[in-house]
């Protein structure tokens, strides 16, 4: 069975003690420099002409929502060919900054400092929103390592539990019990058939999850090499992304207790 191993931010791949044929070279992985150096939005304070690239509502309670819950607006703007997010509550369901979604794809004035940002048009009054988002449903690649970073930061400046091997690396998604949903401790190996990925997951507490499987193929049916790159600002639970954008097949079929329930069934 052949491991699995994270590398640094710059795409290096990490040698490792055991013979391994397949990495995952997981990107802007294990240090808190690391994060630092491939940040993609600036944290200063400033302003400047910004184009607003997404702007969406969403529920951050999810599934657990109250009726009394507002939907928050979260928007992503290219300033400077740096990605800046950021997100502000439509109280009581009276959609305050529902104009904004009006402006994606325009050129808007903004301000910001490490906690805020402004989005300032021409012929109205602006919008103060809080820097960062939790909205995981960006489809810009920029926007999504915005969401991401601070959550891989967390993952890599907390204490690693005594269950999660070494070899772990964190990617964002699900943590049972905690809101906002954080990072999952992730080991995958590739099987010893070569056709099959096997990811065991646990919670940041240690505790294990469901083991999640992968075929060793992209999406787009490309098989996977000898040095297949995730990047895991990009990826998260169950969803592995390379550094070129390319998708690993989630494997579907079923199991028990770990075993392929149709062996001759193709992976899908």
């Amino acid at each position: 069975m052949q491991s699995f191993r994270p590398a640094p931010c710059q795409s290096a791949i990490l040698p490792s003690a055991r013979i391994v044929l397949l990495r995952l070279a997981v990107l802007a992985a294990w240090a808190v420099l690391s994060l630092t150096v491939c940040a993609a939005a600036s944290s200063g304070k400033g302003a400047g002409t910004a184009t607003l690239i997404e702007a969406a509502d969403y529920m951050p309670c999810g599934n657990d929502c109250t009726a009394f819950a507002s939907p928050v607006s979260a928007v992503c703007l290219h300033l400077g060919g740096e990605a800046m997010i950021a997100e502000g509550e439509n109280y009581l369901h009276n959609r305050r900054t529902s104009w904004i979604e009006d402006l994606v794809g325009k050129q808007v004035r903004v301000r910001y400092t490490k906690r805020s940002l402004w989005i300032v048009p021409a012929d109205r009054s602006g919008a103060k929103l809080h820097r960062g988002s939790g909205y995981e449903g960006f489809k810009d690649p920029g926007c999504t390592r915005e969401v991401h970073k601070p959550i891989l930061a967390e993952a890599y400046a907390s204490k690693r539990p005594s269950r999660v091997p070494a070899d772990a690396f964190a990617l964002p998604g699900s943590g049972r019990g905690e809101y906002p949903a954080l990072f999952l401790w992730f080991q995958c190996n590739l099987d010893a058939d070569g056709r099959t990925i096997a990811c065991r997951r646990w919670y940041r507490d240690g505790s294990a999850d469901a083991t999640d499987w992968f075929c060793a193929s992209t999406a787009e049916g490309a098989k996977v090499g000898s040095k297949f790159p995730i990047d895991p600002l990009l990826s998260q639970a169950s969803r592995l992304v390379s550094t070129t954008g390319a998708v690993l097949q989630h494997d579907d079929r079923s199991r028990t207790n770990g075993r392929l329930d149709f062996p001759n069934e193709a992976c899908r």
